[in-house]
């Protein structure tokens, strides 16, 4: 009983009582940590050659496809909890305690993760080379791409077990916590990518395989740390005893989840797409897409954070009947989002040659991406719009409706003027 009361206080003093940046800024930080994994991984594999590194680059959305699916559930999970917060801030007083309820949802998140986590990680441990393949890579880069894939795919279930870990401190409002596992995860990502590509401290040089080994590890410090945060909260969490129960519990989440994981999935597969035009177009065009997307995906990052503090007060706030005050955070987030992402890519613009140069000093590849860099502030004005609106939308029980309308822009727009104007009236990646 004293956890779940506990339950209860946490969260009214975290969520109602936070403004949207003070909830954001953790969100950006902590995805910033878990995307410089990324980076770091391209930056090392830049040092033993530009093939290593593009291949594994062009293999991206591939782990990111996979992933979207505990992004999916960790978002789902968040809204479900918070909503169900809100809910208990407007009967606490009628006697009626959702704290159970809390606990059970806290509970299914972990489960629907930890299956979707077994089956990402069978897939990539049984079809890396026909996954790696699909992007059209051949010869070394096809197995410096499977070995990359393969060896994710030992930690792929730890890392969904973390992203359910993380909707429960998220759906309290900890986002700091997060942050601070995140953190860590990223310090000893970076300490074993150097020992693995230098054979440091006593460890093998194993190159593209050792860069993957290394995630693995950071994977399981993060999903450590954060059950050691949930535990320390005294954070209440019931898993379902019966399947009755646990399809009881995962309703909510999965009629937010499936919904917003087909769409990215939708929007993977045109990557997927698109990367094969662009590995078409050679390896100078492979490269600068690979580097410049690194760099732009600061933006993306922050438009996910955004994203998620705007779609947690939105859940608690929907769930709480204060109808208007959701209204206004969302415009609120809204228009702070097209500010900051118009300054951040004029930033990066201005630097793009200093930032592209960390990555390679090709100069043909240097000049291709930073034309990249200032051409990507259109498709962010619009991503901004599109996921803070979309997301609260979600949240609010029209998912499908998001859904369908983002697939249909992305297949019926983004793809076929892609290969038109790329291909065949030959503008090439600009």
């Amino acid at each position: 009983m004293k956890s779940n009361i506990k339950q209860k206080a946490v969260h009214s003093t975290s969520v109602m009582d936070k403004s949207l940046l003070s909830l954001t800024w953790p969100i950006f930080v902590d995805t910033l940590m878990v995307f410089l994994i990324n980076v770091a991984d391209a930056w090392f594999l830049s040092q033993q050659s530009d093939q290593s590194a593009a291949a594994v680059g062009a293999v991206l959305p591939i782990t990111a496809m996979c992933f979207s699916f505990f992004v999916a559930l960790n978002a789902a999970g968040t809204a479900v909890a918070a909503k169900l917060f809100g809910h208990q801030s407007i009967t606490s007083n009628t006697g009626i305690n959702n704290s159970h309820l809390i606990s059970l949802t806290f509970g299914a998140i972990l489960g629907l993760c930890f299956i979707s986590g077994f089956v990402i990680s069978a897939v990539l441990l049984m079809f890396s080379e026909q996954m790696a393949s699909l992007m059209g890579l051949s010869g070394g880069a096809l197995n410096d791409a499977s070995v990359y894939l393969h060896t994710l795919g030992y930690a792929s279930l730890a890392l969904s077990v973390r992203f359910g870990a993380s909707a429960i401190l998220q759906s309290f409002g900890k986002t700091q916590w997060n942050m601070v596992c995140t953190g860590a995860m990223t310090i000893v990502n970076l300490i074993f990518n150097y020992a693995f590509m230098y054979g440091a401290l006593g460890l093998p040089q194993l190159g593209v395989k050792g860069i993957a080994l290394a995630t693995n590890i950071a994977w399981m410090v993060n999903l450590i740390c954060t059950f050691m945060v949930i535990y320390y909260l005294r954070i209440s969490i019931v898993l379902p005893k019966t399947w009755v129960s646990f399809k009881s519990s995962s309703k909510s989440i999965l009629d937010i989840a499936i919904p917003s994981a087909i769409e990215p999935q939708a929007w993977h597969l045109s990557q997927l797409i698109i990367m094969n035009i662009i590995v078409s177009l050679g390896q100078v065009s492979l490269a600068a897409r690979v580097y410049a997307f690194n760099i732009i995906f600061v933006v993306i990052l922050f438009t996910m954070s955004l994203s998620a503090g705007v779609q947690l007060k939105v859940a608690y706030l929907y769930g709480a009947k204060q109808y208007q005050d959701m209204h206004n955070n969302l415009v609120k987030g809204v228009l702070q989002g097209l500010a900051l992402v118009i300054i951040t890519i004029a930033v990066l613009y201005t630097f793009s040659a200093s930032l592209l140069g960390l990555f390679s000093q090709n100069l043909e590849i240097i000049a291709l991406g930073s034309a990249i860099i200032g051409l990507a502030v259109f498709a962010e004005v619009g991503r901004i719009l599109n996921m803070v609106i979309g997301f609260s939308v979600k949240v609010i029980g029209h998912a499908k409706f998001i859904a369908v309308f983002g697939i249909s822009t992305m297949w019926l727009v983004s793809l076929p003027f892609t290969w038109f104007l790329g291909v065949q009236m030959g503008y090439g990646l600009i």
